[in-house]
């Protein structure tokens, strides 16, 4: 069962000045597993050896990234803060969150996958069905076009009609005309 203490209890366990020790977690955050529980950081007890490999290389004259780097190289994991359950904030193990992350993404493809394929079979029960909607309103249209040219057609031999009667009409009040103009002058 792992434990978490106060930085109070951290620096009395390690003999790090408390200042120090609050000084280690802004600095090197990245290398520490740590929470904040009701206002006060609380260290995991793993961390006694990282501060404590933090002091040793302080102590040889090292600089802040000289230390990150050592220490990172030397396997100490990379910590990141992610929410728990209980919607705190607590530092995890990097390479524990990236294998979550990468299941996470393994399980999101198999589901996008899924979601293809049933998108796929959707899509041609969309085109059955609407092929089948298609049939009768190409014959609906079909129809509409052929009574328009039947009406159309009559329209024109109606018009050809009253224009040929519109023409006879003319030309017998021209010979109407004509015989009364002949008779005046005969």
């Amino acid at each position: 069962m792992s434990e978490w203490i106060t930085v109070v209890e951290m620096s009395k366990k390690t003999n790090i000045p408390q200042e120090t020790v609050k000084r280690y977690m802004s600095m090197h955050e990245h290398l520490l597993r740590m929470k904040k529980e009701h206002g006060t950081y609380q260290l995991h007890e793993d961390c006694f050896d990282v501060l404590t490999k933090i002091r040793e290389l302080y102590k040889q004259g090292k600089m802040n990234e000289e230390v990150d780097k050592l220490l990172t190289s030397s396997g100490t994991p990379m910590m990141v803060d992610v929410a728990s359950e209980a919607d705190e904030i607590v530092s995890a193990d990097m390479s524990k969150v990236v294998a979550d992350i990468k299941v996470a993404l393994e399980e999101q493809k198999q589901a996008s996958s899924k979601q293809k394929e049933l998108n796929k079979i959707l899509l041609n029960l969309l085109k059955t069905h609407s092929e089948k909607l298609d049939a009768p309103q190409k014959y609906i249209e079909d129809s509409v076009k052929r009574r328009d040219e039947q009406l159309m057609e009559s329209l024109r031999i109606s018009q050809k009609a009253k224009k040929l009667s519109l023409s006879v009409q003319a030309s017998e009040k021209e010979e109407k005309k004509e015989s009364w103009f002949k008779r005046i002058f005969k």
